[in-house]
């Protein structure tokens, strides 16, 4: 469990004044963070709030241009989050807009109006990716994601990415050499390097095969599948 959230405001560099919107983003995060509530460390200086877990490592970081309370939390523009995992930074994720609850304990990134494009952009464990909006919940989760790296392309979705072990994938696609695989919910696992799924569809280099299973190991460009048959051949 993450410790109590407590808040604060630091003092200015020397040579540096807070005043104008800088000053009043400081104070609308001390207002909004001083209560006490079960779940983890917060502190606060214009404009960053990180969030540290129990043993004292930050969780993350959020960095923003402009801050505004609203009846139930605050809003953001121009947002920057920096993830860690056991306080080694993992993810980097950028938004237009961020809203979340007082105590920044859930948050949800994304464009300030509806949009088809993917407004939020990050990197991280091997990954370049898009997403129409991001979220915590106990954990990173994002909606339409559109991700390339590690020799492999995914989209799905919606992902859950758990820092520094893998990413859980919803409604998917993947490709790689020249195959193209659809499955309703797979993995990516970063430390084996390795894309694991249920029942898939694997099309390439002339042919499509289903299969109960699917293992693959795009940066050695092989695929395994079990129960497999040949649905189409050229």
């Amino acid at each position: 469990m993450d410790r109590c959230p407590t808040a604060g405001i630091r003092s200015a560099p020397r040579g540096r004044t807070l005043r104008g919107p800088l000053l009043a983003s400081a104070v609308g995060f001390m207002a909004l963070f001083t209560l006490t509530t079960t779940g983890q460390s917060v502190q606060a200086e214009a404009p960053w709030l990180t969030v540290y877990d129990q043993a004292g490592r930050p969780k993350w970081e959020v960095r923003m241009e402009a801050l505004v309370r609203t009846a139930d939390g605050w809003e953001g523009q121009e947002v920057q989050v920096q993830l860690y995992h056991e306080g080694v930074p993992h993810l980097v994720l950028r938004a237009p807009h961020i809203r979340a609850d007082r105590y920044g304990r859930e948050w949800t990134l994304g464009a300030d109006e509806p949009s088809t494009d993917g407004p939020v952009r990050g990197e991280g464990e091997g990954f370049s990716f898009t997403c129409r909006e991001a979220r915590w919940e106990a954990g990173l989760v994002l909606r339409d994601l559109h991700a390339a790296g590690r020799g492999v392309v995914l989209s799905a979705g919606e992902a859950r990415w758990e820092l520094g072990h893998a990413v859980l994938l919803a409604d998917a696609e993947a490709a790689f050499v020249g195959w193209e695989l659809k499955f309703a919910s797979g993995r990516y696992e970063f430390a084996s390097d390795r894309l694991v799924a249920g029942a898939a569809t694997v099309t390439g280099h002339g042919v499509t095969v289903v299969g109960a299973t699917l293992t693959a190991w795009p940066g050695e460009g092989r695929l395994r599948l079990t129960e497999a048959h040949l649905v189409q051949v050229p």
